[in-house]
Order: C-alpha cells, then structure tokens, then sequence
C-alpha cells in the first residue's frame, strides 16, 4: 500500500516532473500541491497544513533554534537565488555604495526572510554594515497591507531599529517618494514602471554576484523541503525517497534545458547562458545534498545567529537534517 502524501511546492521547471507524474515517488502516492512560496510558508509555520513541503531556509532554522521540532529536513533546495541584483535604492538619497547605507532606512516586508537574511549577510561581511547600522520598516511591499503580521513571531534584538509602516502605505511607494531610502528584496513597482528615482544598489550584479560566487563559493539557498516529524517517524524511508524524486526531477529539468532544437525555455541565447553559467560555476550548480552544501548552509546560519534571528547558534547543520541524509551524497548514479 502506497503512502498517500501532499506535496506543496512552488511548480518550477526542477519540479515539473513531480507535478505532472512523470517522476514517481517510490512508495508514495504525491498529491502535488503547487503553491506561492508565501502562502506555503505561512500556512506551514503556523499550521503545519502539509505532510511535506517546500520551506523557507531562515523560518526553519528560527524554529529549529526555538526548540520547535515539527519538521525535519531534507537536503533538497527548490529556491536558490543570489541577491544583489534584489537592493533597491532611492536615486535621491546619496546612497552610491553599499557603505552608504549605514544610517539609512531600509523597507523589507519580512524580516526573517531568507532572502534578507543573505543581503543583510553579505552587506556585513563585504561591507561592514551591520543589521544595527540601518533603521528598519516592515509591511506591505507593493500594496498596503493594513493587516500586516510577520509569518512568526520575532523579537528582536534592542539593538536592532525596526518599525511596522502605516496600513495604508506600502514600502514600495515610500521608496519612490524617498521616504525611505532603500528596499529589498523584490521587485519594486516603481522599477518596474520606469521610475527614475528607484535604483538597482548594484547596477552590474552579475559581476558582482560572480566575483562572489568565486570568493566565497556561495550560491544562496532559499528554500529546503520539510517533512513533518510525526509523518517521519512512522516512515522513515520516505526521505530518501522523496530526495531521490526531487534529484530526478531536477535531471529532467537539466535534460530538458539542454535538448537542442527547439529551445525548452523561451530565451534566445539559452545554451550560452548555461554554459556561461557552468563556466563559472561548474556542471551541478545547483547541487542537493547536505555535504556538497554545508558551507553554504553553515554560513546561511552564522548570519542568522549575527542578525538576532535565532535564540541560541546552530550548533551543528547537521541538526535540521534527517539522519538518513547526512552519510554523504544521497544522489543517484549519473
């Protein structure tokens, strides 16, 4: 008898397979639920809706710290992203280096976002400026949100300046009229609209993300799939089976892009994008496994601990992870 399980994840082309079925789950039979990130997340963290899902890197490893076991991971990252290209500045605010945006005021809708968290991240660590040199302000992002609560609970540090925006604005708008002086990490309207006034912070992020990616050998994960714990330790195969879907998944995806003609995404210059890409960055760029990334989430960690996301350090990676997952790789044979 199969394990009935529901899946709720983001329909992206490395999880297409498992969507549509033409990736089983050995074991299982996947209810697929694709989802916005942002819903799964919230809808997870406070109820635990899913048997399995895809999750936010920083929510997990808050919880995890709060001594809240609900899940258990898996070393599979739907979302990986670098986040430079995502630091939105006011043209008019005299912000010209990442520097100068100690002192300034910073609109971001979460704080506990991972992706914040890796811009907060490198802004320290390349930059010196500490998450207590800016003055925060959360709430709605592109619209107003006068219902605005943060998916978690968060108390953070005194030293840290942080403030709720009105209900009736939102940072987007507060960007553009310079009200507050930068924002992260989506994309503004504003920007999107041709406003002269909201700036990319770094105009040339691919360089900039590159020379990254080669000091430091970070590609920043996002996400990591979850499983609930109870679900898990009734069947305690069901993570590798679930890893080695999501790696065949993710084959199929690769497979796919690079099958030639006619072109499996429409981008004109699709096969010198990913061999630029491989170039920089190797052949599994976008790897799975907790070895081949426990720099990357070891790193992901410290920063959380250094920004006042975590009640206690993480003292080993290792701790969020199944046990079935930390002998090495559990990838299949090529």
């Amino acid at each position: 008898m199969r394990l009935p399980v529901t899946l709720a994840c983001g329909l992206y082309d490395r999880t297409f397979g498992l969507r549509d079925g033409t990736i089983p789950v050995e074991g299982v039979d996947l209810n697929f639920l694709p989802m916005m990130p942002v819903e799964t997340f919230r809808r997870q963290a406070r109820h635990a809706e899913f048997d399995a899902s895809e999750f936010s890197l920083s929510t997990f490893m808050i919880l995890h710290s709060r001594g809240d076991r609900r899940f258990v991971g898996i070393p599979v990252f739907p979302s990986r992203r670098y986040r430079h290209e995502h630091v939105w500045i006011n043209a008019r605010s005299g912000i010209r280096t990442p520097e100068d945006l100690k002192g300034k005021r910073v609109g971001v809708q979460e704080f506990v976002q991972t992706a914040a968290l890796w811009i907060r991240g490198f802004l320290q660590q390349d930059y010196g400026v500490r998450t207590e040199d800016v003055e925060w302000y959360f709430g709605g992002y592109n619209a107003p949100d006068p219902y605005f609560k943060p998916r978690i609970e968060l108390e953070l540090p005194a030293k840290v300046r942080a403030q709720v925006i009105p209900g009736d604005r939102c940072i987007d708008e507060m960007l553009a009229a310079g009200e507050l002086d930068a924002a992260l990490p989506a994309l503004p309207k504003s920007f999107q609209a041709g406003s002269p006034d909201v700036v990319r912070l770094f105009p040339n992020f691919r360089e900039v993300e590159e020379d990254y990616f080669r000091r430091t050998r970070i590609f920043p994960i996002m996400h990591v799939v979850v499983v609930r714990r109870e679900i898990y330790e009734k069947n305690r195969w069901i993570i590798q089976a679930l890893y080695k879907a999501f790696v065949e998944a993710k084959r199929l995806a690769m497979r796919r892009l690079m099958t030639y003609p006619p072109l499996h995404a429409s981008l004109p210059w699709l096969t010198d994008e990913i061999e630029r890409t491989m170039r920089v960055m190797g052949t599994d760029y976008w790897s799975y496994g907790l070895e081949e990334n426990r720099h990357v989430l070891e790193t992901a960690a410290r920063h959380a601990w250094e920004q006042g996301l975590l009640d206690k350090p993480i003292d080993s990676i290792d701790e969020l992870f199944a046990p079935e997952s930390h002998a090495g790789t559990l990838d299949l044979p090529t």
